[in-house]
């Protein structure tokens, strides 16, 4: 509190420059600082609180993947149709197999180097 009266002092004490800003706009300048000060130094703590926690979060989501059982491979082999407009590739089971356009038939190996995403959210079995 005393930095701030003393900082009130300075400016008061300063004379405007011809064609500079106002003592008060300085004073509001210096105390919108002051306070974005304070709110940092308050803030120091949590920071160093949670400064590692990115990396145990990281570290958490390693092990719950390795934890978990890989699905099983597709089946890259099938044939499946693609979707050139939307980006994704329809498996034989679906209703949309060979009805949505612009559209091919081709692998889904090569649907998927090509960059297709499975409609379903799942590669044919």
């Amino acid at each position: 509190m005393a930095l701030l009266i003393a900082m009130a002092e300075i400016v008061k004490i300063a004379a405007p420059v011809k064609g500079g800003r106002s003592p008060r706009s300085r004073l509001v300048t210096t105390a919108m600082i002051i306070v974005l000060l304070v709110l940092l130094a308050a803030m120091a703590p949590l920071l160093a609180k949670y400064r590692g926690m990115p990396q145990v979060w990281v570290e958490e989501l390693e092990a719950m993947s390795q934890s978990q059982p890989a699905p099983p491979a597709p089946d890259v082999k099938q044939t499946v149709w693609v979707n050139r407009r939307s980006g994704l590739y329809y498996c034989r089971e679906s209703k949309f197999y060979g009805k949505m356009s612009p559209g091919s038939s081709m692998l889904q190996e090569t649907a998927l180097l090509k960059g297709f995403r499975p409609a379903q959210g799942q590669s044919c079995r």
